[in-house]
């Protein structure tokens, strides 16, 4: 069975065409695009006629690729944006029309579940199991996904299942509604990068005690792999030959490095992967960059799979294939 999963994020819509081959998922083809569908959702609590237009235009695009790879089942889910939505059936709706496909919105705790399932199990596999020098067999691990309205916050040990996760929370702070919370310019002013940075200290504080400290933290979104791309000087994530990592201390000076620079500057660093993102990405690395200060953290290491991956291994599991 070939297998579409659709991840509709705050700021992405990203697609995954997958298989189910000896108990391993099989990438067969992966596109995104930018719908920023949680543009001014922070103060509203409504979804724009431009962000749905967007999601509308990438969704088109998505089913093309859908009906080019002879795929037999779709599912689409929904995270934080959906999740907050007071207008949601809009989305309901259009995704239904054009894809003929029911549209599922994840709760936070569900997004954190297959979140901890993609990327555990897209380290584990990469390039037959190259990890294996980076966490022990059972390491207590975190799961970092800096999203665009929400950030899932995950931790278990290394290896297991992700009904055994000893602390999860989904916080309701990512990257875009951090930016247009906090951060009114390019480069944001120094007391505004101040202010943001003690509300996440004091959100962590509330919402993440009970979490331990780890070691190893795992990144499962594209601030992460962009960061990481930018650290080893790559275009792609498939020119490495190993599984990406980057010190703690050099995430923060991204974080900051970023928070430096206009909005020109930050595009230029790597015009394809930064399209829609540019200027969210400062807000999203100072989350992920006091996150990994929060548990104690001395590495990120980059999972290649996220959200989907993981709601296309809970389908193929699920469908006993």
């Amino acid at each position: 069975m070939r297998l579409a999963t659709i991840d509709i994020g705050t700021n992405t819509a990203l697609l995954l065409i997958s298989e189910w081959t000896n108990g391993a998922l099989v990438e067969v083809h992966n596109a995104s695009g930018f719908v920023r569908l949680g543009e001014g959702m922070d103060a509203s609590g409504r979804v724009s006629d431009a962000a749905l237009s967007r999601l509308q235009a990438v969704l088109f695009s998505h089913m093309q690729d859908i009906k080019m790879h002879g795929v037999s089942q779709i599912v689409i889910t929904g995270t934080s944006a959906s999740r907050d939505a007071s207008d949601a059936h809009r989305i309901h709706t259009l995704v239904r029309n054009i894809t003929g496909t029911n549209f599922t919105i994840l709760s936070g705790e569900e997004e954190a579940k297959v979140t901890f399932l993609g990327a555990t199990t897209g380290v584990s596999q990469f390039k037959n199991g190259s990890s294996k020098s980076l966490i022990g067999a059972k390491e207590l691990v975190t799961v970092i996904d800096v999203g665009g309205g929400s950030t899932e916050f995950v931790q278990g040990t290394f290896g297991t299942h992700e009904e055994a996760l000893i602390f999860k929370n989904s916080l309701n702070m990512g990257s875009v509604r951090l930016t247009e919370r906090f951060l009114s310019r390019q480069p944001a002013p120094p007391h505004e990068v101040e202010t943001a940075r003690a509300y996440l200290v004091e959100l962590f504080a509330t919402h993440l005690a009970g979490s331990k400290k780890t070691r190893s933290c795992l990144g499962a979104s594209g601030t992460s792999r962009i960061l990481a791309l930018l650290y080893h000087d790559l275009f792609d994530f498939s020119e490495a030959e190993n599984i990406l990592s980057i010190p703690t201390i050099e995430v923060t000076r991204l974080a900051k490095q970023l928070m430096h620079m206009e909005y020109d500057d930050v595009v230029a660093l790597h015009p394809v992967k930064m399209k829609g993102r540019a200027d969210v990405l400062p807000g999203g690395a100072l989350i992920l960059s006091e996150l990994l200060k929060y548990v104690g953290a001395e590495q990120l290491i980059i999972s290649p799979f996220g959200v989907r991956h993981g709601v296309a291994i809970r389908s193929f599991r699920e469908s006993g294939t």
